[in-house]
Order: structure tokens, then sequence, then C-alpha cells
């Protein structure tokens, strides 16, 4: 389970109680809203006893677009073609959302506090959403 949001261990830097209305709808305040530099479309992912809301930037990349290109690039670079290019880009986007699965798996175990340490070092520290894969920098507007 997920520590307890308002503790202060999970990073929040702002709470506030919001009314959901009778069409199932919430209004973000305008406050988180500008903070996070929110657009006109939202990510929802369903948790245990939660939802997590993330700003989608409209005219950025994700990381999986971005990877999933350079996969189409690596594989055309090594001389591939037809059914062959086909079957190697499916493979790679497979093992790809493998990756992805066991780095969500590995982040929602540390964000609940039962991680074991098995002496492996990791580079991904949970803030890299927070910044531009390609220029490094923070991607929150000041």
């Amino acid at each position: 389970m997920m520590k307890n949001l308002h503790s202060g261990e999970a990073g929040i830097v702002g709470y506030k109680k919001i009314t959901v209305t009778g069409k199932r709808q919430i209004t973000i305040p305008k406050s988180f809203f500008d903070h996070l530099g929110f657009g006109t479309t939202v990510a929802a992912y369903l948790r245990d006893g939660g939802i997590f809301l993330e700003p989608v930037k409209e005219d950025a990349n994700t990381t999986i677009d971005f990877d999933t290109r350079e996969i189409v690039r690596e594989a055309i670079a090594e001389g591939l073609t037809g059914d062959e290019l086909a079957d190697e880009i499916s493979r790679r986007i497979i093992e790809l959302n493998k990756l992805m699965d066991r780095r969500i798996q590995e982040f929602e175990r540390d964000m609940s506090g039962d991680s074991v340490d098995d002496g492996e070092v990791d580079d991904f520290n949970g803030l890299d959403v927070f910044f531009d894969q390609e220029i490094g920098e923070n991607t929150k507007e000041t």
C-alpha cells in the first residue's frame, strides 16, 4: 500500500479537498493547474486507494514514443526489411514494454516502502518524469 499522502513522505507540495459533482467531474485547483503546467489533456492512473492525475504535454513526446522511434530507426539502420523488420520491431517493443512494466513495479514497491535491496544499482531515480529527456532540463515552467 502507498504511504499516506498527507504525511509529507510522498513529495506532496500541496493539498486541497476537491468536490466531485453529480456527473463525477472535478475541478483541478488553479494553483495546482498552473504549478504543473496542465494543458487540455490529463493522464489518469488508477492505483490502489486513489487516482493519480498527470498533465500530458501536447507538444512533448513521451519516453515511450521516443524509445519506439529509436527502435524503428535502429532496426532500419541494421538493414532489416519487410517481414523481418516488422517482426524485429515487434519483438523489441515487447521487450521495451516488459522493461517498463518492471520499472513501474519497482517504483510502486519503492513508494510502498516494501522494496528489497538486491545490491543492484539502478540509474532510475523516480524524478526522470520531471525532466526533459533530450536536454536534461526541468520541464516545469517557472
